[in-house]
């Protein structure tokens, strides 16, 4: 299947485009906006390299990763990223990366239900995962609140960046299988 384009309430998901550079580049070398990843900030090759990998991904055929800018409905401002991704082991992984000017404002959420209508609603698939690092609480509350269930708990899983002083973290693993998704927006409309 080829790349497919995404909306929602609020937002526009669509490919990757060099002009997302600042954006990008303001959100993967902040400390702050990075602080629950193992990797440590990004700097302006490292991005390019992120934009063209992302721009790479969309031109796939077919498409084994969905990764999307997300860009927000009234302004046309880019706010984030998300993805779906695929291997060949695993089920299908959901994931986002937003702007700290743009947390707690309901947007992980509307990320997460849409990424997951992508999954069940648009590719039929049987089962999708995320996961986090155990102190990153804005995270696991979204997934919980898009109706994924906590299935481990991963101790010293790896260890965290300069912000965490290089600690070994624990990782959250949730999932979500199709009708469990189903279910959930059965009861959402009744």
């Amino acid at each position: 299947m080829d790349f497919i384009k995404l909306e929602s309430e609020r937002l526009w998901f669509r490919e990757y485009r060099m002009e997302d550079f600042y954006v990008f580049y303001d959100m993967l070398s902040n400390i702050e906006n990075i602080k629950y990843r193992s990797s440590e900030p990004k700097n302006e090759d490292d991005v390019h390299g992120y934009i063209e990998w992302g721009i790479n991904c969309a031109n796939q055929k077919p498409c084994i990763n969905y990764r999307y800018a997300v860009v927000l409905k009234d302004t046309g401002e880019t706010i984030g990223s998300c993805e779906l991704a695929f291997t060949d082991k695993d089920p299908a992984e959901l994931a986002w990366e937003l702007h700290r000017y743009y947390w707690k404002q309901g947007y992980g959420t509307e990320i997460g239900q849409t990424l997951l209508r992508l999954g069940f609603d648009i590719l039929g698939l049987r089962r999708i995962i995320a996961d986090c690092n155990t102190l990153n609480i804005g995270s696991y509350k979204i997934m919980e609140k898009i109706g994924m269930r906590r299935e481990a708990h991963y101790i010293k899983y790896c260890r965290g960046n300069s912000a965490l002083n290089y600690e070994w973290c624990d990782k959250y693993l949730y999932a979500i299988l199709q009708e469990e998704y189903f279910a959930m927006r059965k009861r959402s409309f009744q």
